[in-house]
């Protein structure tokens, strides 16, 4: 019965997304971290076009939130956090915008389109080490009502440009 309880907790938790419950019965959960950026109509002069966050300049990083989840591979493995597996993702940013906070905070700016997304698989002991390294928890129930849940499509990382 125990087994049960737990079990529709954590589908509560992760939704009905097969693989995030094989994750989580493994101890593994998601963190994502913005690797870059669509950038229509910037404010800055930017010209239009796909931005690595790492090819931007101090003015147009400005642009962004400050809790921006803005981490990289070596914040993880510097930590001490394993990684089990890499993937990359993509947010399209809508009309209705992308907060990265309950209560509109932490929000991108609206000449920012698409958001390309770096996703690691860690063990789910590390999920607020890496909250803490500006890495986003794909299950944002599990630190509380600070984020909000952000769904993402997978994609492969080449198109990512």
């Amino acid at each position: 019965m125990k087994k049960a309880v737990v079990l529709l907790a954590l589908l509560a938790l992760v939704g009905c997304d097969e693989d995030d419950v094989k994750d989580i019965l493994k101890g593994q959960t998601k963190v994502f971290a913005v690797s870059g950026v669509q950038v229509e109509g910037s404010t800055t002069g930017l010209p239009d076009g796909y931005y690595e966050l790492s090819e931007l300049n101090a003015d147009t990083k400005a642009l962004l939130p400050n809790d921006f989840p803005d981490g990289i591979k070596a914040d993880l493995t510097n930590a001490g956090i394993t990684v089990h597996a890499e993937s990359c993702g993509q947010i399209v940013v809508g009309d209705e915008g992308l907060c990265f906070e309950s209560g509109n905070k932490a929000c991108v700016p609206d000449e920012i389109k698409k958001v390309g997304l770096d996703v690691y698989k860690i063990d789910l002991d590390d999920i607020k080490t890496a909250q803490n390294l500006d890495f986003y928890p794909t299950l944002a129930a599990e630190l509380g009502g600070l984020f909000v849940q952000i769904d993402y499509d997978d994609v492969n990382c080449a198109t990512l440009n």
